[in-house]
């Protein structure tokens, strides 16, 4: 049976990230046929970093590929133009994998953007969006604009700025506390088949039971969460947490398994 590996949020070359090099990640997918990057792998609102962090994630592929195992790149809030993958169906439609953002109106209701990308996806979306395919080409439509700059006139100041600090602290911990109800609530809509979703995007890692789905957040490689993988062995599901010994990145102990027929 084929053995797919789903990580995600790698954020290759932002300041928070724990990944410095391909090396310390190529022991997670031994073993595995196929690997999943399951949305910000690299950096795209950063223009500093885009061009590195986008050849990073090339050099990902091609260390991957070396070791015989197939890479998929999901594309996320970050890294919206990576590629045109938005989602990937497991274990006829059981399984979904996606990066999650979709599940915030505003993709990221934490950030200053967050009222214009809503504004966007809803521009996208006012003639139709009835199909889970409609919803993400909306939602990576939007964040396109976000990360490359469309948005910059509503920028605040730097005092406005400063002063959105702790209103921003309070909106991440509340789309954590949030994110897995609504998750399964947009699923009931557009991707009713899905018992179990795969996702990333708010750095909070978890598995959380709603409205008789499993929702599996895989955390981030770095500041606030410690990353887990997800693989998926035929119809079986296993959750890990990802352990750094010695530099790299290995899985460590299972959290929980489900089979999903």
């Amino acid at each position: 049976m084929s053995k797919t590996l789903v990580l995600s949020d790698i954020h290759f070359c932002r300041w928070s990230t724990t990944v410095e090099s391909i090396d310390q990640l190529q022991p997670l997918w031994h073993g595995c046929d196929e690997l999943v990057l399951n949305g910000d792998t690299s950096e795209m609102h950063s223009s500093k970093h885009a061009a590195e962090s986008n050849e990073l994630a090339k050099l990902l592929i091609t260390a991957a590929t070396g070791d015989g195992v197939k890479t998929t790149l999901i594309c996320g809030n970050h890294d919206p133009a990576i590629s045109d993958v938005e989602h990937l169906w497991f274990c006829n439609q059981q399984i979904l994998v996606l990066h999650g953002h979709a599940s915030f109106k505003g993709v990221a209701p934490w950030s200053w953007r967050s009222k214009y990308i809503a504004e966007s996806r809803d521009a996208e979306l006012k003639n139709g969006g009835d199909r889970i395919e409609e919803q993400l080409a909306a939602v990576r439509t939007a964040s396109i604009k976000a990360a490359t700059g469309v948005f910059s006139n509503h920028r605040p100041n730097p005092l406005h700025m400063a002063m959105l600090g702790p209103a921003a602290v309070f909106h991440i911990l509340s789309g954590w506390w949030r994110f897995p109800t609504l998750t399964a609530q947009w699923a009931d809509r557009f991707a009713p088949t899905a018992k179990y979703i795969i996702t990333g995007h708010t750095h909070h890692a978890g598995i959380w039971e709603r409205n008789g789905r499993t929702i599996i957040n895989t955390g981030c490689f770095g500041f606030p969460s410690h990353p887990r993988a997800v693989l998926i062995d035929g119809e079986s599901i296993f959750v890990y947490k990802i352990e750094k010994r010695d530099n790299q990145y290995s899985l460590g102990s299972l959290l929980q398994s489900w089979d999903a027929l």
